[in-house]
C-alpha cells in the first residue's frame, strides 16, 4: 500500500526568489522525515521539506533547522548550489537571527549576554546569545533573543542559564504550559534579503496566556494560519481540532468564509466556555456559530445576524450555501477538502458515479472539472435538495447530472447486473445505516460493496472512497482488497492511502478519516515480458 499526499491549493509560501523558498513553520512539524520512527508507525512521518517537495513537485534542500516546537521563518534551497551558498552564510556567522520567547520567570535584569559552551553529541561547542527584555504583562515576560552561533537548543539552554526559561519548555525547567513559546521572528542575510514572520497573537497580547484553555485555541488557530496564510478570506478550512480526554475537551472550529463554526461534542458546556469563545470571536472580529452536540442540542450565535449572512464560503471558486431555515448549516465537510480538489483536477470527460453522496460536494467538483456524466445517489431527499441549491448557487449546467434518491448498495448491485461502467466511483461510506429491509454495517458489508464497485469500473477506472468508521483500519482495507483481487483475477488493483490534510491531523497523529484511492488495470492491457 502506498501513502499519498494530495496537493493542497491553500498551502502557502512566505518568501521565494531564484535561490530559496521560505516557509512560515508552524508548531509540531519536523524539518524533515524522522527516519528512525518510520518503521514504528502506520503513517508516513512527513517533515516540512517532504510536504513542500510534494506540493511544489521539485527537490528542495535543507539549509537550517528549527525544533519541532519552534515556529517562524525556515529556509529551503531550490538547488544544491543555492543551499550550499546559504549554508555558508550560516557557517560563517553572517546571518542575523531574531527570536522571540516568553517566560513566566521574573527576570533580575533587562538584558543578558550568555557566552557558555553547549555540549552536543559529546562535543563541547562555543555558543553565545544576546537576550533583551521587551515587555511584561501579568505573570509573563516577552524577550528577544539574538543568537550569534547556531547550536542545538541554544536559545532554550541560554534562557535557562539566564534564569528566564521558556514557557512550556519542560526539558529546560520552563514553567508548565500546553505548548512551548519560542518563535523565529526574522532572518537577515548578507545579500540584503530579510525575511520576517509574524509571531503568534499571544506573543503580542500576553494576557491571553492567563487562560491556558483560551491560549490553546489561539495556538491551534496559529498552526493552521501559518500553513494557509495566503488563502483569501472566503476559503474554508479547519482552524482547531482538539481531542483532550484528560481535560474533557472534544471540539473543532471550522472557518467557512468569514464565519467561525464551533462544534462542541461534550455535555460540559457552561458560561465560562461561552465567555472564552466569545472573546475569541471579539479578538479576531469574526462571527461565531456554536453548535452544541451533546444531550441538549442547540445553536448559539455570537456577533452574527443570520438573515444578513451572505453565501461566501468557498473552496477555490466553488461556493457553498451556509444558511438554511434560519440556521447556519455548512453544506460541505472540510475533512475531504483535498479529495475534492483532486476530483476537480481528474474528472475531465469522465463518467462519474457518486454513492452515499450526502450534500453532493464531490458532484460540484466533478461537474466543475468538466466530467462528461455525473450520477448522484443519495437516499436522503433533504440532502439532495441542498445539493441542488449548491448547484444553483454555482450556476452549474445539470443537463448531464442525475440526482437519484436511491439506496447506494442497491444501486451499485443493479449497475453490476446491467453491466453499467463508470470511470470514477466516489463514495463516503457510513459506519451503518438502516436500509428498507436490513441494516448496512460497514464491517460486514464493505467487501461486497467495494467488489461491486470494482466490477462497475471501465478499463483503468478508479475508486475514491472514505469513511470515518472507527472499526475500519488501514490493514482491514488491505485484507479486503486482497479478497477482491482474488475474485477479479483479470483486474490488477492498486491502493493508495490518502494522508489527511494538514489542517486536521499532524503527520504523527492518527487520522479520523480513512481515505483511499483504488486504481485498476486490466490484465490484458499489461505489457508482457
Amino acid at each position: 500500500m502506498n501513502f499519498l499526499r494530495l496537493p493542497d491549493p491553500l498551502l502557502s509560501i512566505l518568501f521565494e526568489d531564484d535561490d530559496i523558498i521560505a516557509i512560515d513553520k508552524c508548531y509540531g512539524f519536523n524539518a524533515h522525515t524522522n527516519d528512525s520512527k518510520i518503521e514504528h508507525s502506520t503513517a508516513i512521518q512527513d517533515g516540512l521539506i517532504e510536504i513542500f517537495e510534494k506540493q511544489l513537485n521539485r527537490k528542495l534542500h535543507i539549509i537550517h533547522r528549527l525544533d519541532q516546537t519552534t515556529t517562524g521563518v525556515m529556509i529551503f534551497g531550490k538547488s544544491v548550489q543555492s543551499a550550499k551558498k546559504y549554508a555558508e552564510y550560516f557557517f560563517n556567522r553572517q546571518v542575523f537571527k531574531t527570536y522571540w520567547f516568553i517566560t513566566k520567570s521574573k527576570s533580575k535584569k533587562d538584558s543578558f549576554y550568555i557566552d557558555k559552551t553547549i555540549i552536543h553529541k559529546g562535543k563541547e561547542l562555543e555558543a553565545s546569545t544576546d537576550l533583551v527584555f521587551s515587555k511584561k504583562r501579568s505573570h509573563f515576560e516577552l524577550w528577544i533573543a539574538k543568537p550569534h552561533t547556531g547550536r542545538n537548543h541554544q536559545i532554550r539552554i541560554h534562557a535557562k542559564q539566564a534564569e528566564i526559561p521558556i514557557l512550556g519548555d519542560s526539558l529546560y525547567e520552563g514553567a508548565g504550559y500546553p505548548f512551548l513559546c519560542l518563535h523565529n521572528r526574522s532572518i537577515e542575510f548578507p545579500n540584503g534579503t530579510i525575511i520576517e514572520s509574524k509571531p503568534p497573537i499571544y506573543f503580542e497580547n500576553l494576557e491571553i496566556l492567563e487562560d491556558s484553555q483560551l491560549a490553546r485555541v489561539f495556538f491551534e488557530w496559529d498552526r493552521r494560519m501559518r500553513l494557509f496564510s495566503n488563502a483569501d478570506r472566503h476559503q474554508c478550512f479547519r482552524l482547531a481540532n482538539v481531542l483532550d480526554e484528560k481535560n474533557k475537551l472534544d471540539y473543532s472550529i471550522d472557518k467557512y468564509g468569514d464565519i467561525l463554526v464551533l462544534n462542541w461534542f461534550k455535555d460540559n458546556w457552561d458560561q465560562e466556555k461561552l465567555k472564552r469563545f466569545t472573546r475569541l470571536s471579539e479578538i479576531y472580529n469574526k462571527p461565531l456559530v456554536i453548535n452544541l452536540n451533546g444531550a441538549n442540542k442547540q445553536q448559539l450565535c455570537i456577533n452574527i445576524k443570520i438573515p444578513s449572512i451572505e453565501n461566501e464560503a468557498r473552496e477555490g471558486n466553488i461556493q457553498f450555501a451556509l444558511t438554511l431555515n434560519e440556521k447556519i448549516i455548512p453544506t460541505v465537510h472540510l475533512n475531504q477538502r483535498l479529495q475534492r480538489n483532486w476530483i476537480l483536477k481528474n474528472t475531465d470527460a469522465k463518467n462519474v458515479l457518486i454513492l452515499f453522496a450526502g450534500y453532493s460536494s464531490a458532484a460540484l467538483s466533478s461537474v466543475s472539472g468538466n466530467a462528461n456524466q455525473v450520477t448522484i445517489v443519495e437516499n436522503n431527499q433533504k440532502q439532495l435538495k441542498i445539493a441542488k441549491i449548491n448547484f444553483d448557487l454555482n450556476a452549474l449546467d445539470t443537463r448531464n447530472t442525475k440526482f437519484l434518491c436511491r439506496d447506494s448498495p442497491h444501486f451499485i448491485e443493479q449497475s453490476v447486473s446491467k453491466n453499467i461502467k463508470y470511470d470514477l466511483i466516489i463514495c463516503d461510506i457510513p459506519s451503518f445505516y438502516r436500509r428498507e429491509k436490513s441494516v448496512f454495517k460497514i464491517e460486514n458489508d464493505l467487501t461486497d460493496f467495494l467488489n461491486n464497485c470494482v466490477q462497475c469500473l471501465s478499463p483503468n477506472g478508479e475508486i475514491l472512497f472514505s469513511t470515518i468508521a472507527e472499526n475500519i483500519r488501514i490493514g482491514d482495507i488491505h485484507t479486503i482488497l486482497t479478497t477482491i483481487q482474488k475474485k477479479n483475477p483479470r483486474i490488477k488493483l492498486g491502493v493508495n492511502c490518502i494522508l489527511p490534510s494538514l489542517d486536521f491531523e499532524l503527520p504523527n497523529e492518527t487520522a479520523q478519516l480513512k481515505s483511499f484511492l483504488i486504481t485498476t488495470v486490466r490484465i490484458s492491457t499489461l505489457t508482457r515480458s
